[in-house]
């Protein structure tokens, strides 16, 4: 005789353990795996490693090893260690499905609805048994594991903020997902269709926002796909693939601006998923009274369902066959990807909703109103009914702008806003003039004829809008003008230039300093915080005053200390100009700036090239040698990688079509000259010129007429 107490609150549960024993098993043999085991093999390695050291004699590779042990085991029981995360999604697969699947069977949904318990009881009793019987069996392994390591003498591993924040995030993460896989699974008739369902619904968002992404690059020529941060805001969409994108209470990925915090909290974005676990929980409930026993067995048990559904499927997948088609074999091929894909998928749908495959002529309007709207919508992006490659933000309406998002900072000064304005015009107004020449075939004419580079800028609406776009624009002198003047105003630099973060950002700092001449080896490595900070607050004064900035003639390589390893942040320059710095760092280190001297170099090879060919000179006179190398720079040792506006402050470079490339005395000693703006040895690359190439093709447009300042408005504040 069945007890009266079976059906309390408290004997539903015991019997729901009970008969879920197997759920307590598999979440604590997971665990344990993912948990307890890595971190004794992890120490118990590292001891056997440290007993083969002697003390005395190996001192400096013993405390290297003990930290880097110390670090493998915090990352073990922190929020960087990818195994409990998967142990975490698994469960909550297993459990959602396994704990609601006799909704899928006729004769166990006969039993449970006819015992004398109401529907929404019977649903937060199978809802709270996955969670107890994986969230306490998750605590103790992690407390046993825990114990293991002071156990083991590795308690400096242990930080309580860095375990309670995995801990926390895990544990969201976890309800998250199960409550949604609860949630398809009420939603569903079959069990394999709710595991199919459930995939579209962890990753659909996510390559939805990626697809219209690929749509507006293929459509608008002026879409940035590359600094909008938008693969990051689409990971946000799936909780599962963010799960391993987390430490604990931290993003791991890029900190950009506007992806839920600029600093790289977490806690934002684990609020949201919460709310969505709470609001999914409470869903399922509603809808599991709501279910009829008679939906068992089909594809969805709810028939409202079933056109949104299959809707979205259709569109998802048609613009998919739309991409793959267009990539493989063309722009042609796009459309018939997009009908194909559409009439493929309503098939699909159709045979899954009926479980016969004469189904794929059920609905054949739907079908073709789908293929319509979907063809008008593709017809909308062609055409730019929406004005997006015309768009000109106007001055009034911006709050800040930026040339790109390297760091998420950007640009509130009125001049600044108006120069990235007239940037925009000029990226417009060329963008219709080239579909004009495209429509007469001249565009490639066009293009030889002018030097055109790619722009990407941000602008931030006075409504808290962030836009982003990307213009093909020519290289004018105007345009080099306005861009020159964005990074050589005052509000560029401090916010810009990792010069002015680094003292605010990070505690531990080491300075490396490289000279023009040192190649690849830093000269000396600063230590003394005074020290650096005493250099960096000089050079901070010495470059806002320097409005032109010269040539480097040191490199200063920013650093912070990790618990067992250094990590550089950034570059500082040090030109002629910032006589007070030199003198500090003289002081410091006795390092003074050390020129390229012709007796270093055997040969410099010199590769003439234009847009059909590519030619070598060899030259071997010291005359020409040292008047090679009167104003170059290596470019590793400084690291000049960027002509056009460098980050951190270092020259503007002249833009040649040749490249020289220095060879010491061995062949390990080449590296690569470039040469600041204007200080180009036109002479000697014009002696050495190949006669069938003519002299324009040795540089770019320069001169006096490129340095011309073009008026811009300059506005004041209040």
């Amino acid at each position: 005789m069945t007890s009266r107490n079976s059906f309390s609150n408290a004997g539903l549960l015991r019997d729901g353990m009970r008969r879920n024993l197997w759920a307590i098993v598999l979440a604590g043999l997971s665990f344990f795996l993912a948990l307890v085991l890595p971190a004794l093999m992890v120490m118990q390695r590292a001891l056997a490693d440290l007993s083969h050291l002697m003390p005395g004699r190996d001192d400096d590779l013993i405390e290297a090893q003990w930290k880097n042990a110390l670090d493998q085991v915090a990352t073990l029981i922190g929020g960087q260690n990818p195994l409990p995360k998967i142990v975490f999604i698994m469960l909550a697969v297993v459990c959602g499905v396994a704990l609601f699947a006799y909704l899928h069977s006729r004769q166990k949904v006969d039993f449970y609805h006819s015992l004398p318990i109401s529907r929404t009881r019977l649903y937060c009793n199978n809802f709270a048994v996955g969670l107890l019987c994986t969230l306490p069996v998750y605590l103790i392994m992690l407390g046993l594991t825990i114990v293991c390591v002071y156990a083991m003498g590795f308690g400096e591993a242990v930080s309580w903020p860095s375990i309670g924040g995995a801990a926390v995030s895990s544990l969201i993460i976890f309800l998250t997902l199960y409550a949604l896989t609860v949630l398809t699974t009420v939603v569903c008739g079959h069990t394999v269709i709710t595991l199919l369902l459930l995939l579209w619904v962890m990753f659909a968002p996510m390559l939805t926002v990626l697809m219209g992404s690929a749509l507006c690059y293929r459509f608008f020529d002026t879409y940035d796909i590359y600094n909008n941060g938008l693969m990051l805001q689409a990971v946000r969409l799936s909780p599962l693939v963010q799960f391993f994108e987390l430490d604990g209470l931290q993003h791991t990925g890029e900190k950009l601006l506007l992806v839920w915090s600029a600093d790289g909290s977490a806690v934002a974005l684990l609020a949201i998923y919460l709310a969505v676990a709470v609001l999914a929980a409470v869903l399922g409930a509603y809808l599991f009274r709501r279910r009829r026993s008679e939906r068992t067995g089909v594809a969805l048990a709810f028939t409202p369902v079933e056109l949104p559904v299959k809707v979205y499927i259709c569109l998802f997948m048609g613009v998919a066959f739309g991409l793959l088609f267009d990539a493989a074999s063309g722009a042609f091929w796009f459309w018939p990807g997009l009908v194909l894909g559409v009439v493929i998928f309503h098939w699909v749908v159709e045979i899954i909703y009926a479980f016969d495959f004469r189904a794929i002529f059920k609905h054949p309007v739907q079908l073709a109103v789908i293929v319509a709207v979907l063809i008008a919508g593709m017809l909308c992006f062609q055409f730019d009914v929406v004005g997006y490659d015309k768009w000109i933000p106007s001055v009034e309406a911006l709050a800040a702008v930026d040339l790109d998002m390297r760091d998420g900072a950007m640009l509130e000064d009125p001049a600044s806003i108006a120069a990235v304005q007239r940037l925009t015009e000029i990226g417009v107004a060329y963008g219709e003039q080239v579909k004009q020449m495209e429509q007469m075939g001249a565009v490639e004419d066009a293009e030889t004829a002018m030097d055109i580079s790619s722009y990407s800028y941000s602008y931030r609406l006075k409504s808290g809008r962030v836009v982003y776009r990307r213009f093909a624009t020519p290289v004018t002198d105007e345009v080099r003008a306005l861009r020159r003047q964005i990074c050589s105003a005052e509000e560029y630099k401090v916010k810009k230039w990792a010069l002015f973060r680094y003292l605010e950002t990070y505690s531990d700092r080491f300075l490396e300093v490289y000279t023009n001449a040192g190649g690849y080896l830093a000269q000396c490595t600063i230590n003394d915080a005074a020290q650096i900070e005493q250099i960096i607050r000089t050079l901070r004064e010495e470059a806002l005053a320097n409005t032109e900035r010269g040539a480097p003639v040191l490199r200063l390589q920013l650093g912070k200390l990790g618990l067992n390893h250094r990590q550089y942040v950034g570059n500082a320059y040090v030109t002629a100009a910032d006589v007070k710095t030199l003198e500090l760092i003289q002081q410091f280190t006795s390092v003074v700036p050390e020129a390229l001297a012709a007796d270093m170099v055997r040969e410099i090879e010199i590769a003439y090239y234009d847009s059909a060919d590519t030619q070598t000179k060899t030259v071997t006179d010291q005359a020409d040698i040292a008047a090679l190398l009167e104003n170059g720079l290596n470019v590793d040792a400084m690291e000049l990688y960027r002509v056009d506006e460098p980050e951190d402050g270092a020259c503007p470079l002249e833009e040649l079509k040749v490249s020289l490339w220095v060879r010491g005395t061995t062949n390990s000693d080449t590296f690569r000259l470039v040469y600041p703006e204007g200080k180009a040895p036109t002479a000697v690359l014009d002696k050495y010129r190949p006669d069938d190439m003519p002299a324009g093709d040795v540089g770019a447009a320069g001169g006096a007429e490129a340095a011309e300042v073009i008026a811009v408005p300059t506005y004041s504040v209040g």
